[in-house]
C-alpha cells in the first residue's frame, strides 16, 4: 500500500538506470538503449542535463506507420525529431498521489522526474505510484 506522503523522488529510477541520450544519438542508440533498458521510453537532454524531450514505444510505432522513409535512412536520423520536444514532467519533491494522478489524466506509463531548473533527476514509472 502507498503512503500518501511519499515523495516521487524516493521511488524514482535514478539516473543511469534509464536511456538519457542527446539530441545528436540516432534512432538506432534510443533503439539500442530502450532495449538495454527493457524500458519504453527514452529521455533527451541538453549540455546542462535539462529535459529537453523524449522519445516513446509509441512514438516508434507511429514513425513506422507514418514514415515512408526506408528504415536504414530513419535509423541514423537523431532520434529526438521523432519524439516530443515538450514532454510532461514532475518534480521530485511532489507526491506519488499527484504523479499517480497526473500519468493517469495525460494516460502515460513514464514520467520524467525534474528539479526546478529542468534538470533531468530521474524516471518514475506507472507500477511505482501505484
Amino acid at each position: 500500500m502507498m503512503s500518501n506522503n511519499q515523495t516521487v523522488s524516493e521511488k524514482m529510477l535514478g539516473l543511469g538506470k534509464f536511456p538519457v541520450l542527446s539530441a545528436k544519438d540516432t534512432l538506432k542508440r534510443a533503439l539500442d538503449e530502450m532495449t538495454k533498458h527493457r524500458l519504453g521510453i527514452a529521455c533527451f537532454t541538453n549540455e546542462s542535463n535539462e529535459l529537453i524531450g523524449i522519445l516513446t514505444d509509441g512514438d516508434l510505432r507511429r514513425l513506422l506507420l507514418t514514415r515512408q522513409s526506408p528504415l536504414p535512412a530513419l535509423l541514423v536520423t537523431p532520434a529526438i525529431e521523432f519524439g516530443h520536444s515538450s514532454p510532461t514532467s514532475i518534480q521530485g519533491e511532489q507526491s506519488l498521489t499527484e504523479a499517480a494522478a497526473l500519468m493517469h489524466d495525460k494516460q502515460i506509463w513514464d514520467l520524467p522526474v525534474v528539479d526546478s531548473s529542468k534538470k533531468l533527476l530521474g524516471l518514475i514509472h506507472r507500477h511505482d505510484v501505484n
